[in-house]
């Protein structure tokens, strides 16, 4: 079966560029969010003052939310490039976290390490899952079989008792050539001892003379005699 082609050189680095986009679109948005996440266009709620909104609230959450996840998503999807897009997504939320040590109140500045450094700890902790799957040992895959030998000479056919289903087993007269399997001796035999009959049932069954049924029965017969 013939191998699956991934993608063409160009189009990996189109999602590869869409992927990056998308990932900072989502670290540009978190920052802002995170900063303003309780402003008000007057700069004061019921419960008082609140830093002022800048005006620029819808583009952080479009970017956050809806247009930074996309672009990565449509990015990942053209470049097939596993284990890269959790870890890039982690590190950009978790930047633009750290950033807001610049300029936030206390808070969230406080916020922002705490945040940053959850999120760099689940960048790290995805990064190493995926290095350890990647360096797993796959099981060995069997080849196709060889081409089958000759066969082999066939030996002696042989006797086998048949029986109808649904019937009782008939009572089969003297074998020309060797005793009977399951039943009495000829007359005149000396009595066999009916573990080496059954393993000699065995042999056969292995070699093809007998059926798994009629090995089971002939088996049962002679472990009543013991």
């Amino acid at each position: 079966m013939a191998k699956a082609q991934g993608p063409s050189a160009g189009k990996r680095a189109v999602g590869v560029v869409l992927m990056l986009l998308g990932v900072a679109l989502i670290g540009y948005g978190t920052h802002y969010v995170a900063k303003n996440g309780n402003c008000s266009s007057t700069g004061y709620v019921s419960y008082g003052p609140v830093p002022k909104c800048s005006g620029g609230e819808a583009l952080y959450i479009i970017s956050v939310f809806f247009l930074g996840p996309g672009l990565a998503v449509v990015g990942w999807m053209f470049a097939q490039i596993d284990g890269v897009l959790w870890p890039a997504v982690c590190v950009s939320a978790g930047a633009g976290l750290i950033t807001l040590q610049a300029d936030a109140a206390p808070g969230t500045q406080s916020f922002g390490v705490v945040g940053g450094i959850l999120f760099f700890a689940l960048a790290v902790l995805s990064v190493v899952r995926t290095v350890r799957k990647r360096l797993r040992p796959k099981p060995a895959v069997d080849g196709p079989p060889g081409p089958a030998g000759p066969p082999g000479p066939a030996g002696p056919a042989a006797p086998v008792l048949s029986m109808s289903a649904g019937s009782p087993p008939a009572t089969a007269g003297p074998q020309p050539g060797g005793p009977r399997f399951g039943g009495l001796q000829p007359a005149g035999a000396p009595a066999q001892d009916p573990l080496d009959r059954i393993a000699k049932l065995a042999q056969l069954r292995y070699s093809g003379a007998l059926t798994n049924e009629e090995f089971e029965t002939q088996k049962a017969k002679l472990l009543g005699e013991i």
